[in-house]
């Protein structure tokens, strides 16, 4: 790989979360098959998604008996690889089409074992790989073949033209005249009429007809065959009609017919080259229509191949569709069945929000009012301890201070009495201390007494 390579590799690699692994990968890979190339574009996915990603492009070689093709190929790198594996495709170029198999659906995108097995274990597949195993798949299956090439269209076979200049067209040559002796007239009845042209006399000699050329209709391909005139004719056909006497009014059929002249035989006229005689002996001939074209087998055999392939291709197509309606059905009928789903979500989440918004409203003036009496206390300073026990009346704190000082009282002969115990002091001392001390606190109660009855009193 180039240094310009390298340094577009390394700017592109930093969209992915493994930046170093892909970038070892591809590395690998552009070693592996050098006839690969990179880019980076937009990818859509299956749902709709686009998303920039890095693509290796080119041509990947594989062997098909003992023969080296180069297989156009295609991969995207989702942005979590390695996690996920690439997207591989297969791209035909214009002179090739898609052979959908058992790894490969006719839009070319490979589903080889390899792809399969690589989300559970991730770590163990690398590009080079699936590079490898799908040089292995395409050797044993290549994945394209070449479009089937139209025929040539069939070649005009050579025709015999209208010496006419005004037609453009091939004509069929014209039957080949035959050569033979002048009919006879017919004799007339009342019942008959001549056929080529008004009544005459039926003793009359006529002339021979005379056989215009006219142009055949073209031929379709073909012309059917010309068979020559037979070359040895008796001399009889080459004699030329003689004038009969009108003499009696004998019939034809009676007539003594000539006797034949013996003359030299013409060549036989050239039918393919020779210009058709303008005279002959023989009457109009009857235009017959032609025998049909027989079709070409090697056409049909096309014809049906070609039929055969578009309806295999037909059905793949077909079934690839339907598949791929079906699954676009059912994902309608899930998002239609989740809309109300979600509508009802977000009613919930918008009643949430607004209590939320209310508590916090409510929560951010009992802060600021907190804060304020912070201000305040610490602007006092600190209470006497004094303060901190007080009443709203005299007598109540009159009361507070009779409780406190009894209870003071009992304390205190409390720890003279431990001291006593331990030898502290003597008995005469704890006797005349413990006397002054209870005759104090019976003072006390009594005044605490007073102070409570009345005010059970009031």
């Amino acid at each position: 790989m180039n240094q310009a390579t390298a340094s577009w590799l390394s700017d592109n690699v930093q969209l992915y979360s493994e930046s170093r692994r892909v970038y070892a990968d591809i590395e690998a890979a552009l070693s592996r098959v050098p006839t690969l190339r990179l880019k980076s574009e937009v990818y859509t996915y299956d749902d709709g998604r686009t998303q920039l990603l890095i693509c290796i492009h080119g041509l990947l070689p594989i062997s098909f008996r003992n023969a080296t093709y180069n297989i156009p190929l295609a991969l995207w790198l989702p942005l979590d690889y390695p996690r996920s594996p690439p997207i591989s495709y297969v791209v035909p170029t214009p002179d090739m089409l898609v052979r959908p198999g058992k790894f490969l659906d006719p839009s070319g995108r490979s589903s080889i074992p390899y792809l399969h097995d690589w989300p559970q274990k991730p770590e163990a597949f690398s590009l080079q790989g699936l590079v490898e195993s799908l040089q292995q798949h395409f050797s044993a299956e290549p994945p394209v073949y070449a479009k089937p090439k139209s025929p040539p269209p069939p070649r005009p076979q050579s025709v015999h033209h209208s010496p006419h200049p005004s037609l453009d067209r091939p004509m069929l040559p014209p039957k080949p005249p035959t050569f033979g002796p002048a009919p006879l007239p017919r004799q007339s009845t009342p019942s008959s009429s001549i056929p080529y042209g008004p009544r005459q006399d039926p003793f009359a000699q006529q002339p021979p007809p005379v056989q215009a050329w006219t142009p055949s209709p073209p031929a379709p391909v073909q012309s059917p065959p010309l068979h020559p005139p037979p070359q040895h004719l008796p001399p009889a056909q080459w004699t030329q009609p003689q004038p009969q006497s009108h003499v009696g009014l004998v019939p034809h059929h009676q007539q003594y017919p000539l006797p034949p002249q013996a003359v030299p035989q013409p060549p036989p006229p050239n039918l393919l080259d020779g210009d058709l005689p303008t005279e002959s002996p023989q009457p109009q001939p009857i235009n017959t229509p032609l025998p049909p074209r027989p079709p070409n087998p090697e056409l049909l055999h096309l014809h049906a191949q070609v039929h055969h392939k578009l309806t295999s291709e037909l059905a793949s197509i077909t079934e690839a569709m339907r598949a791929d309606a079906e699954r676009l059905r059912s994902q309608q009928a899930s998002l239609l069945a989740g809309e109300p789903a979600i509508r009802d979500e977000m009613a919930r989440l918008e009643a949430v929000r607004d209590v939320c918004r209310t508590v916090g409203s409510r929560l951010s003036a009992t802060v600021e009012q907190a804060e304020r009496n912070v201000f305040e206390l610490r602007r006092k300073g600190d209470p006497e301890v004094d303060e901190l026990v007080c009443s709203t009346s005299i007598v109540h704190n009159q009361l507070i201070n009779l409780v406190a000082e009894d209870n003071a009282i009992e304390d205190t002969i409390y720890h003279l009495h431990r001291a006593l115990n331990t030898g502290r002091i003597d008995l005469d001392r704890f006797l005349r201390t413990t006397r002054v001390l209870a005759e104090e606190q019976f003072m006390k109660r009594a005044l605490i007494e007073k102070i409570q009855t009345g005010l059970h009193t009031h």
